[in-house]
């Protein structure tokens, strides 16, 4: 019994001591003294000379009294000036999570006017800001992971434009104040990884309290009521018992989060109502595309006696935590802090919604409340907290690294490109090649010798000097040919070789038949090539029932007709077939 009284003692001990970061940097930019805030010491802007690498030395000063009267308003008097990409390089002792703060006071100096300036800020593998502007005094808090011997941060000023910076901050941070899991909200499984996320705090509330300032929390951070977030005030009421909070064993400390913000609470205004059925909502601005981080806060310092509260909290339309009893989790004890986190899925809109609401639960006074809430955003899949901005190498080289990946990229392209070049190159080929062979007939030339395809053939040429290129479709010749109908046959020596004599032309029809093709050939001579050839030989056949119109052009092919018309028997075959002889009757 000793022993464990000894240890819980220990652990007090322990807990009361609070954290003690093994690393601390504080900057005061641009000033050529110290400034103290609270019980942090700021160093001169040449004292901390050794921690920065830029070709730039512009310092400013502002004795205007715009700056906000605050505890911190002392490290936004002054500035310095970025016009070229700089580095600050810190070493570190303890690896793991780190604070790192920034201060901006866009006052105008000269000619530098900082509410125009567009910038970035980056470490190893993360983008902090991306074509950052700042129109007001602020202050952009992050933790990351830190798992090398140093830490750089790189301002990059974006084109025609400069960078600033008032204030700076690195500090160790404790490996216990995020875990790597937290409850995904949709779908409710567990979430792992947050400890090679960097984060950025968005709002840290002290709900139905005032301003908790970083002299009064143990790692230097800055509590802001919650009554402009509310979306209705006059639904909410407050609460007040800072000195009964407990801090329970294993649990909750002093470093999570301090007792001023566990022992403040916003509550539903349901004192006079028993029927009362609403929730108590916040809206809070964030930006779209990212998940989120979200800490609540509870204490109850409102129920006399355990179990009598019940409620639901919600995180956007999800019901986070239904039907929720403090003193359950923690063994019937009041007044006891708790903290639960979650993290969103990518958020599509410009704020999340928070609300408090009655459980559900029979014979309980409906009742819910929140003592504070921490929100911050997950870098995206690039690495970057500003956008799609692609996060810097870890390897803090920088210029070597990035031509090699810029190289590998431009070659890889180039393969690709020729692959799929080549890829078309073929399937293109090959289909021309179809084309040729099924789809085409080959061109009609007056000066060349060639093979006359069947029905049956694709109607091969081989011509060694052909004056002009037309090709008739396909589909064209057998709409011509009736679809190959025997009885339109005009490939007259093919009807010569029948077996019987019966099946062959007359001397006649053949002579008309070798009419027929030299007119259809002259009149695809006299058109333009690229003509329809069915309309043409829808064209000739009119033209063939009457030869005595056609021209001089045609003058063998009325010979012969005539001839045959009063008597072959009186014609020798020689002449009969001259028309075969020449190119034009074939």
């Amino acid at each position: 019994m000793l022993i464990w009284v000894f240890f819980v003692l220990i652990c007090f001990a322990c807990f009361a001591c609070g954290f003690n970061p093994a690393d601390k940097y504080y900057i005061n930019c641009g000033s050529n003294a110290n400034v103290t805030i609270g019980s942090q010491v700021y160093l001169a802007d040449n004292l901390a000379s050794k921690y920065l690498s830029s070709p730039d030395n512009i310092l400013e000063t502002t004795t205007s009294n715009s700056i906000p009267e605050t505890d911190e308003n002392g490290l936004y008097r002054n500035a310095r000036i970025f016009k070229k990409t700089s580095k600050y390089t810190f070493s570190i002792r303890q690896k793991g999570r780190v604070w790192i703060r920034l201060y901006f006071s866009p006052f105008v100096f000269n000619s530098y006017n900082p509410t125009t300036a567009s910038f970035s800020v980056s470490i190893p593998n993360h983008v902090l800001l991306n074509d950052f502007k700042s129109g007001s005094v602020a202050k952009k808090e992050f933790l990351v992971n830190v798992s090398s011997d140093s830490l750089v941060i790189t301002l990059s000023p974006s084109e025609n434009s400069f960078a600033f910076l008032n204030a700076l901050e690195v500090v160790s941070a404790p490996d216990f104040l995020f875990t790597d899991d937290a409850q995904n909200v949709n779908p409710p499984v567990k979430f792992e990884g947050l400890l090679t996320q960097a984060l950025q705090n968005v709002v840290r509330v002290n709900m139905g309290g005032p301003t908790v300032t970083a002299k009064n929390d143990t790692l230097g951070r800055t509590w802001e009521p919650d009554t402009k977030y509310l979306l209705d005030v006059n639904l909410a009421g407050n609460v007040s018992k800072i000195n009964s909070v407990n801090y329970p064993p294993g649990g909750a400390t002093d470093d999570i989060a301090p007792k001023t913000v566990y022992g403040t609470a916003t509550k539903m205004r349901s004192e006079d109502d028993p029927n009362s059925n609403f929730n108590v909502t916040w809206d809070f601005p964030v930006d779209p595309g990212f998940q989120y981080l979200v800490r609540f806060h509870f204490c109850d310092v409102v129920s006399d006696s355990p179990n009598d509260l019940y409620f639901n909290v919600f995180l956007g339309p999800s019901n986070v935590l239904p039907d929720f009893d403090l003193t359950t989790i923690n063994q019937n004890l009041l007044a006891t802090a708790v903290y639960r986190d979650f993290v969103t899925s990518t958020i599509s809109s410009s704020k999340l919604r928070v609300s408090i609401g009655p459980s559900s639960v029979k014979n309980v006074y409906p009742d819910a409340i929140l003592n504070g809430l921490e929100i911050m955003k997950l870098n995206n899949s690039f690495g970057s907290l500003g956008g799609s901005e692609t996060a810097p190498s870890s390897s803090g080289s920088g210029s070597k690294s990035n031509v090699g990946v810029i190289a590998g990229v431009v070659v890889g392209i180039a393969i690709i490109l020729l692959i799929v070049g080549i890829f078309f190159y073929i399937r293109r080929k090959r289909r021309l090649e179809r084309l040729h062979h099924s789809k085409t007939w080959v061109p009609l030339s007056v000066n060349a010798s060639y093979t006359m395809g069947s029905k049956f053939s694709n109607g091969t040429v081989t011509s060694a000097g052909s004056d002009f290129g037309y090709r008739c479709p396909f589909v064209a010749v057998q709409e011509a040919t009736n679809n190959f109908d025997e009885s339109w046959v005009i490939e007259t020596a093919e009807k010569c070789l029948a077996d019987f004599g019966v099946d062959r032309p007359s001397m006649g029809d053949v002579l008309w038949n070798l009419e027929y093709a030299l007119q259809l050939q002259e009149a695809v001579l006299h058109n333009d090539p690229e003509e329809n050839s069915t309309n043409i030989i829808r064209e000739l056949s009119p033209q063939l029932n009457n030869f005595s119109n056609d021209d001089s052009t045609t003058s063998a092919g009325q010979h012969v007709m005539s001839v045959v018309d009063d008597d072959l028997s009186g014609v020798s075959m020689s002449r009969v077939f001259s028309q075969l002889v020449k190119s034009e009757g074939r």
